[in-house]
């Protein structure tokens, strides 16, 4: 309880007074988008390096390697916990993503998701994919969970196509990352108060590139066939690796 509570305050601090003084005089966009981004990753860092001195959760890193040298691709992981996007934010460099439109009407978090230059999810489908297309163009990594919401404890895990379109229309290498967490907690329908009997210990383990040209077609129903096969590729991938922890 008291990890959340830091986590709130350091956010309203970000949001009210760190991000806005440190953007206040940056015109250029892209300039003022990679600067909120960088603080923001330092700080989830500077948290998750708390956490884990304090002893509130563990994390292992498998292939993080992989991570320092990620530029331009879609990040794509499963999303069983409430810090999954912290964990991932402070791992990759220049990271940006794919946020729910609520966001953008929360007082307090309208500064921050603005500054970082992340998309909302609420655009309609060709100027959600052309910002996607501008971001990864840039050179930023963008975030999605491609369940939409957090994951359903004991439910298949199912992914929904909006990531494979992104994919295969722009072209983006494609970056794996499987989240695990034993035992499990902050899940879809659990108070955050509610901690568990052990110290949790996370493990991300970051995958091999996939490369979405093999899921490509020229036509526009072949593109489509082409997302549907992506999906149920990473689908089952993902099922295997959790299958088998």
């Amino acid at each position: 309880m008291v990890a959340f509570a830091e986590l709130g305050i350091g956010g309203f601090i970000l949001a009210t007074t760190v991000i806005p003084l440190s953007t206040l005089f940056v015109r250029d966009e892209q300039t003022r988008n990679r600067r909120a981004q960088n603080i923001i990753r330092s700080s989830f860092r500077l948290y998750i390096l708390m956490q884990q001195m304090l002893g509130v959760f563990k994390l292992e890193v498998r292939g993080g390697d992989k991570l320092s040298v990620c530029k331009g691709k879609l990040v794509v992981a499963n999303h069983p916990t409430l810090l999954d996007i912290v964990l991932l934010m402070a791992l990759l460099p220049d990271a940006n993503c794919v946020v729910k439109s609520e966001l953008w009407h929360n007082p307090l978090l309208r500064p921050v998701v603005r500054a970082a230059g992340y998309i909302r999810n609420d655009y309609e489908p060709e100027v959600l994919i052309e910002k996607c297309r501008d971001v990864l163009r840039a050179g930023s990594n963008l975030i999605i969970f491609p369940e939409g919401t957090r994951s359903v404890p004991g439910k298949l895990l199912s992914f929904q196509r909006g990531f494979a379109h992104i994919a295969t229309l722009t072209g983006a290498a494609i970056q794996p990352i499987t989240i695990m967490c034993e035992p499990i907690t902050l899940t879809k329908g659990q108070p955050s108060y509610r901690i568990p009997e052990s110290r949790p210990r996370y493990r991300i383990e970051v995958g091999d590139e996939v490369d979405a040209e093999r899921f490509l077609g020229l036509s526009s129903e072949s593109r489509a066939r082409g997302a549907r096969k992506l999906v149920s590729y990473l689908e089952s991938d993902y099922r295997r690796r959790l299958l088998h922890g």
